[in-house]
């Protein structure tokens, strides 16, 4: 794998830590409320969500994009006294329905944080819009720190995200679902006309990796938690298309989760200046 991705600054925590931390998270993950999360987090990123919120403790987490909640368990799970608003279009798809956060059916984007206290928060962002826009959105709001769960690679993914912004290579949007939408997807979208504006392509440009140095305190990518011989999408881990950091458990590792391993998506932590 090449080991040197975009980086900047230093987070409060080493890949050691992390190891040490995994017999831990695998007890928590053992009682997941999720059997089938296809479609959302497995565990390389489920690690990564418990680690890095249980080191970083905000005290208010906006969860932007919550699916079937098992990200909403994880969080709760690392950070059982910070409030947490989840945010969706649409929350038809839920399995676990947390009984002391507070769900709000609109895109972040339209919501208001006027009235809340963000010295400590931080933003989940899985919500496959545009990342570069929902920084310059947390940014105006006052936020600080996110979580951006998928960080897809160049010429891979369903949004812009920031390790495309880094790359400088832009991005070209996906087609259209064959399938048309369900009614109350459809309805959802069509009283938020900014969540489908938002996936479209991006030209190639060196703007945004500068506006990404110009702003950013610090932009880290989680490691993964085991290597592969290919990505996902059958590549082979070398070159400069994918550059990652070594995993935490070597190729060989006996592992149950092991079968996960490719559903890593490069999830990254940053921090405004």
């Amino acid at each position: 794998m090449n080991t040197q991705p975009f980086q900047l600054g230093d987070v409060p925590w080493g890949d050691t830590e992390m190891v040490e931390a995994y017999p831990e998270f695998k007890e928590v993950y053992a009682r997941k409320p999720v059997s089938d999360n296809t479609g959302g987090m497995k565990a390389p990123h489920a690690f990564l969500t418990w680690f890095m919120l249980s080191r970083l403790k905000p005290d208010l987490i906006v969860e932007s994009g919550v699916y079937k909640g098992q990200g909403t368990w994880l969080i709760e799970q690392a950070c059982p006294s910070a409030r947490l608003i989840c945010l969706d279009i649409n929350f038809g798809t839920l399995t676990y329905r947390s009984k002391t956060a507070d769900y709000i059916e609109r895109d972040f984007s339209l919501i208001d944080f006027t009235s809340e206290d963000l010295s400590n928060a931080l933003c989940f962002i899985d919500d496959h819009q545009n990342a570069l826009m929902r920084l310059q959105q947390m940014k105006w709001k006052g936020f600080r720190q996110a979580i951006f769960e998928d960080n897809y690679p160049v010429r891979f993914g369903d949004c812009y995200s920031l390790k495309h912004a880094a790359s400088g290579a832009g991005f070209d949007a996906p087609p259209p679902p064959a399938k048309p939408l369900g009614k109350r997807l459809r309805a959802a979208l069509a009283s938020d006309p900014l969540t489908d504006r938002l996936i479209e392509s991006v030209p190639a440009n060196e703007t945004h990796r500068r506006e990404l140095e110009q702003n950013l305190e610090v932009y880290y990518e989680g490691p993964p938690l085991f290597g592969a011989e290919t990505t996902r999408w059958g590549d082979a881990w070398t070159g400069d298309a994918f550059p990652t950091k070594a995993p935490l458990f070597n190729a060989t590792s006996e592992d149950p989760l092991k079968s996960e391993a490719l559903d890593y998506t490069w999830m990254c932590y940053v921090r405004f200046k």
